[in-house]
């Protein structure tokens, strides 16, 4: 029974994570004996890695990736948003995330809205926008080069072509596996560094809960506060090994 109940928490989590569903309901109930799967999140010396090998990737899983890295939005959103969505003021860009495209069983893909219902806008700083502008040139490129007409939409296949959502967490998965990057990354776990580094650094909860288009600060408080929990504990070893390690004044004294 265990076991059975740990696969089927597992298809649950992952439907949740692909926007099948709303909600996970496995999460209301403890299973037996096993403890609560900790979401999975990149150190910074894997991020930066991570983004050496995206450097050498075609778009436009490159600049899917980055913005996913960037905004941390969701994998269904990114494959929604249209270059309306992107408004471009110099070296700076506004985004708003308002529509979100996922696979539904016995659908398709499907649009509709966010997963909270609500649209959010997203500042974009220069060195990011001018990879949106560089992108947006190079599909400019593609379609005139093709002879088609460039789609509304920013992330399509080089005939203009809406991408399924599965395409690029598989693209990532055999990018994970080549690079060496642990079996428990995926798409998701690029929006999971987003919300942990701005928590990480000073920003307040419920700025993030808008930038990740959280309803509140709930889910962030349940799911993100134990790496800052494991941060302080780091902390309060450093200091114990600073105050109480008297190997080195031993030597000193001697």
């Amino acid at each position: 029974m265990q076991k059975y109940l740990t696969v089927v928490s597992a298809v649950l989590s992952d439907a949740k994570r692909n926007e099948i569903i709303e909600k996970n309901p496995a999460r209301m109930i403890d299973l037996p004996d096993t403890a609560r799967r900790v979401q999975p999140i990149p150190t910074d010396a894997e991020t930066h890695r991570f983004l050496d090998v995206l450097a050498n990737e075609e778009d436009p899983y490159k600049t899917f990736y980055a913005l996913a890295i960037y905004t941390g939005c969701r994998r269904g959103e990114l494959c929604a948003l249209k270059w309306d969505d992107l408004i471009m003021n110099g070296d700076e860009c506004v985004l708003t995330v308002g529509r979100s495209r996922s696979s539904v069983p016995g659908k398709g893909v499907v649009e509709g809205t966010t997963k909270n219902g609500q649209s959010r806008t997203i500042y974009i700083s220069e060195e990011m926008t001018t990879v949106l502008r560089c992108y947006c040139y190079y599909k400019m490129y593609e379609a005139q080069e093709g002879g088609f007409e460039m789609s509304d939409y920013v992330f399509t296949n080089k005939y203009g072509e809406l991408m399924h959502p599965d395409t690029f967490s598989r693209h990532l998965r055999r990018l994970y596996d080549e690079n060496g990057f642990p079996r428990e990354f995926h798409l998701h776990t690029l929006r999971h560094y987003f919300v942990s580094t701005m928590l990480h650094n000073g920003v307040d909860k419920q700025t993030v809960a808008e930038l990740a288009g959280h309803g509140d600060t709930g889910f962030l408080e349940r799911t993100y506060c134990h790496p800052q929990l494991q941060l302080k504990r780091e902390a309060a070893s450093r200091y114990t090994r600073t105050m109480f390690d008297f190997s080195d004044r031993d030597s000193v004294s001697a």
